[in-house]
């Protein structure tokens, strides 16, 4: 009776917390929606049949008003510097935020000249849908986005300032006044382009030899539309640039010398990272709550079974030490992935043959702990035949984490719907990211985590937490190892980015690995929430390109 009391009592404050976390979703959400208040819409404008999708932001109150247009890198979207357009149009401007061809929502395949094609659409689509003066336009250029928004800053006058974030001058086009008002906002620790090619751009720019050149000094009248800055951002690197508060401070207030004659000090972008957190701590509370009272409710209990296969005698240093020269060892089965490059989505194929070739090899290190006491066929056969509720329970998951991350990140910070040509590769990435995840689940849920449980002594929910970060470690450096090596023989850390991204979303599904094990005892659950979910995302940021044309841009 005690007991029975107990777990009524428990599952009332489940219900409380889910409800709570539900609340600060749906404020997250509103919140990034409402504040500031500005209006926004999304547009396509179609060049020789390819459809080009830019979200419009503008102020309330449909006064003529001066034109921002942003550009965004490559391997990213418009959604990626919505706070860039979002201060922007809260501080009085019409602002675009591009998808570059290839790119997002847009149609066609990428190509350098394409991208100032698809500028100038743009910029002759934005007075149709707002009180734009085009003859006052600033443009705003990330990384690969920076080339094709300096170029046309340089051959049109009505640009009255360019800032390059992550971006350099092309020294080869400029002079003392073409282009007008260019600012230059590098990280410190930027990968893709160094503090010391701003420099040289600069001479071109300032007239004056590279060795005066200093960071932080304005050269020229910005009033007269000759000034010239390089400003560094400590401790920042060339992913994050647009996540970045000093960044869009300081672009924001150049533009408003520029267009206002003075510079601007206020800021929406902390309390819209305010709301973002909210909503996320929200989203992530809501995931560790919710499954385990649908799993109630659909009478769903978890089954321990005879999967949970470990090794009395194997210690930790031996496990961590064998999974290593496994892993590492089988690094090659990454080439069963290469027919994938011949799609023409090679960032996306990149990406799935890194998750698949570690999901193979994981495998067979899960093979070889259980090949004397199991068959690898029927482990695989059981964890895949699961129950009707299973697949229900799994599909349910998954929709309300999409749709609510769509809501609440891929709106604001980085978008995850892609254009209508890419809807057959999503399909078929999907599928193969459901299938390496698979492979993940299965080691980690039946193998590793309850090898690392038994081995600690600690209470349940110290243990829970300590081999869920065994399991992150064990996971991320294979990646860092197979990412960091070729970047460091060819000394060149474009790629390694990657890691940046990786870091909280493999933490978040290995946290999600063993709480989903503890529900319900299957690996379905996570392995399909992270395939859709990573599917979208990856499918979504990758531009269709010809071969590989992207390593060039």
């Amino acid at each position: 009776m005690v007991r029975f009391i107990n777990q009524q009592k428990r599952g009332n404050r489940m219900k409380y917390i889910t409800i709570i976390c539900a609340v600060l979703v749906v404020l997250g959400i509103s919140g990034l929606n409402t504040v500031p208040s500005i209006e926004r819409a999304t547009y396509q404008v179609t060049i020789d049949g390819i459809e080009i999708s830019y979200n419009l932001y503008q102020p309330p109150n449909g006064t003529f008003v001066p034109v921002v247009v942003i550009g965004h890198g490559v391997n990213v979207n418009k959604e990626m510097m919505t706070s860039f357009a979002v201060e922007l149009a809260a501080h009085g401007y019409v602002v675009a935020n591009v998808d570059w061809r290839g790119h997002g929502r847009s149609t066609g395949y990428l190509t350098r000249e394409g991208l100032y094609t698809d500028l100038e659409a743009v910029i002759a689509d934005i007075p149709l849908h707002a009180p734009a003066d085009t003859e006052n336009i600033a443009l705003l250029g990330y990384s690969m986005g920076g080339s094709p928004t300096y170029t046309y800053a340089v051959e049109h006058s009505n640009v009255k300032a360019w800032v390059g974030v992550g971006a350099t001058a092309d020294g080869g086009i400029s002079d003392s006044t073409h282009p007008k008002n260019v600012l230059m906002i590098i990280a410190k620790y930027d990968e893709a382009f160094s503090q010391g090619e701003a420099k040289e751009s600069m001479v071109e720019l300032t007239g004056i030899p590279l060795d005066n050149i200093r960071f932080e000094k304005l050269y020229g009248d910005i009033s007269e539309g000759t000034a010239r800055k390089i400003h560094v951002v400590p401790g920042a690197d060339h992913l994050t640039t647009p996540w970045n508060a000093e960044f869009v401070k300081t672009a924001t207030s150049w533009i408003s010398e520029t267009f206002e004659g003075h510079a601007s000090d206020s800021i929406t972008f902390y309390p819209r990272v305010l709301l973002f957190s909210v909503g996320l701590a929200g989203l992530m509370g809501l995931l560790f709550t919710f499954p385990s009272i649908l799993a109630e409710k659909m009478g769903i209990t978890r089954e321990s079974g005879d999967l949970v296969v470990t090794d009395e005698l194997l210690s930790a240093k031996t496990f961590i030490g064998k999974y290593y020269l496994v892993t590492l060892l089988l690094i090659p089965t990454m080439v069963l992935f290469i027919p994938l490059f011949l799609t023409p989505l090679p960032f996306t194929a990149l990406l799935t043959t890194l998750t698949g070739g570690l999901g193979i090899n994981l495998l067979v290190y899960y093979w070889l702990l259980i090949r004397r006491k199991s068959s690898l066929k029927n482990v695989v056969k059981r964890n895949v035949c699961q129950s009707s509720r299973i697949w229900i329970f799994s599909i349910i998951i998954t929709t309300v984490f999409v749709v609510c991350y769509y809501f609440l990140v891929g709106q604001h910070f980085l978008g995850m719907i892609p254009s209508r040509p890419k809807i057959p590769y999503l399909l078929l990435y999907t599928a193969l990211l459901f299938g390496s995840f698979f492979f993940y689940s299965l080691f980690i849920q039946k193998a590793s985590l309850p090898f690392f449980e038994k081995k600690l002594t600690f209470n349940s929910k110290i243990k829970f937490f300590v081999t869920g970060i065994v399991n992150f470690v064990l996971i991320y450096s294979w990646f860092a190892f197979v990412i960091l090596i070729p970047c460091y023989l060819i000394d060149n850390y474009f790629f390694a980015m990657i890691l940046i991204l990786m870091a909280p979303i493999f933490l978040f599904l290995i946290f999600l690995n063993g709480y989903m094990e503890k529900v319900t005892g299957s690996v379905i659950p996570n392995t399909l929430l992270s395939a859709v979910w990573l599917g979208f995302i990856i499918t979504t940021l990758t531009p269709f390109v010809s071969g590989l044309s992207f390593v060039g841009l």
